[in-house]
């Protein structure tokens, strides 16, 4: 057989292991795995030098088409995404009005005629109907996995509606009767951040840490340990996004041991940042907040000792106001660096083995979004969906796209050199190609669809 592509002299690493060889590429699919020179006919081969090539970044966490038009955001966010060595992206998409089935079938098709990367999507409780309607809407679009909101008052910057206790509850009982619903909940009580918050603006401070303090650590404990009960009640597994709180991964291995499916996700920035660092100011707000040294430090245990899940980005472009802490927009951008905040703070820093990245960044969001084993493994006849890794190469960070960048002028090492999605190379640092808009494929689908992709 004559291959499309062949990568051959390579450290071939997932969530299993790794081993040196190479890995051959049929129709959009890993054919073949095999010793480095096991594969001489191919299409293409690219001696990739001994380096690392993994599963391609599978971030379950983004917001597209919030600040910028949709449309844009899926072309200048995926390319991005592209140069970081992510290869999937899952949308948290909100519909303020009405049904989701139209809303995903205009979304879908728009997203695959701009996007760069495959991508999928969780849907926003922002209506009770949306409750009732979870059912009809995994059934016509696939989509199983839903997020609830708290700590948005009422008036916050970006419009999003936060969830009572009695639309959560009751978007787990429905969810949990899916064949894959998980329920995705933002931790933070609501009523205490509404109340703490009128007490610290009435303080005047502007300080990114007012914001931080204005939202303690203890409103998002105190939301896991319900959610987390919730989940205990209906069955429901539970995924609890962009997790500040070090306590979390602790209450969801906890969780666990006594029989819960509960997921715990933490982001780049909370590993990597504090609201007290000196060069940030008041365009570093994130919703929840950056921490402080002590969070940062727990959050990383819960990364190396196994209490955290997955890594997401939360990477949404905000044009920022610049102006009053209060009314700015909370958000950042992350798509092309967080591979290289991982090697560079995880891997070389913190010693955190090559498998254990990738079981956070590919294996386990694969698993948890039902995309397992299409995406997130080096298997035959799964997606060839991979990412080159140069672990030695030093970059500066540079940032001249949407949103806030928190580290730009930062030296990393550890970057991605080549990006494969599906077979296809859309990223090569060491060729300066034109940008492949509009090949990413949506992969949350019907259960008809999916069984026809199968075949």
């Amino acid at each position: 057989m004559k291959f499309d592509l062949v990568l051959k002299n390579a450290r071939l690493v997932d969530h299993a292991g790794e081993q040196f060889g190479a890995i051959a590429i049929q129709d959009g699919r890993i054919a073949a795995i095999g010793s480095t020179d096991a594969f001489d006919d191919a299409v293409r081969t690219v001696d990739v030098g001994g380096k690392v090539v993994m599963p391609g970044v599978i971030d379950p966490h983004c917001h597209l088409g919030v600040n910028y038009g949709y449309d844009d955001d899926m072309r200048t966010e995926t390319a991005a995404a592209a140069r970081g060595g992510v290869t999937t992206i899952l949308l948290f998409i909100r519909n303020m009005e009405g049904s989701y089935i139209p809303f995903y079938k205009d979304r879908r098709e728009r997203g695959e005629s701009n996007a760069v990367i495959d991508f999928g999507f969780h849907f926003g409780i922002q209506r009770e109907e949306h409750v009732g309607e979870i059912a009809e809407i995994a059934r016509v679009t696939g989509v199983q996995s839903f997020k609830c909101h708290m700590g948005y008052e009422p008036g916050n910057p970006i419009g999003i509606v936060s969830s009572t206790d009695s639309w959560i509850f009751g978007a787990m009982r429905e969810a949990a009767k899916l064949p894959n619903g998980v329920v995705s909940v933002h931790c933070e009580n609501t009523e205490l951040v509404q109340l703490l918050k009128k007490d610290m603006i009435a303080t005047g401070r502007q300080d990114l840490a007012a914001y931080t303090e204005s939202r303690p650590v203890f409103v998002e404990e105190e939301a896991i340990a319900r959610m987390i009960r919730f989940s205990e009640i209906t069955g429901c597994p539970l995924y609890i996004v962009h997790t500040t709180a070090a306590k979390g991964p602790v209450m969801a291995s906890e969780a666990r041991a006594r029989g819960v499916d509960v997921t715990v996700e933490t982001c780049p920035h909370y590993l990597t940042r504090t609201a007290y660092d000196p060069d940030l100011t008041a365009t570093a707000k994130i919703s929840p907040p950056l921490r402080d040294r002590e969070q940062l430090e727990g959050l990383w245990k819960g990364v190396l000792g196994g209490g955290v899940g997955t890594l997401g980005t939360d990477h949404v472009p905000f044009e920022k106001n610049g102006g009053d802490l209060w009314k700015e927009k909370p958000g950042v951008v992350t798509f092309p660096w967080e591979l290289s905040l991982m090697l560079h703070f995880g891997v070389h820093e913190r010693g955190m083995s090559l498998s254990r990245l990738v079981e956070l960044n590919s294996y386990n969001p694969a698993k948890r979004f039902g995309l397992y084993p299409q995406k997130g493994a080096l298997a035959v006849g799964s997606d060839a969906d991979l990412v080159v890794v140069d672990l030695d190469e030093e970059r500066v960070v540079e940032h001249d796209g949407k949103g806030t960048c928190l580290y730009e002028g930062w030296n990393l090492r550890g970057w991605p050199v080549m990006t494969i999605s599906r077979g296809e190379v859309i990223f090569d640092h060491a060729q300066d190609e034109e940008v492949p808009y509009g090949r990413g494929r949506c992969v949350t689908v019907p259960e008809s669809e999916r069984a026809l992709v199968a075949l």
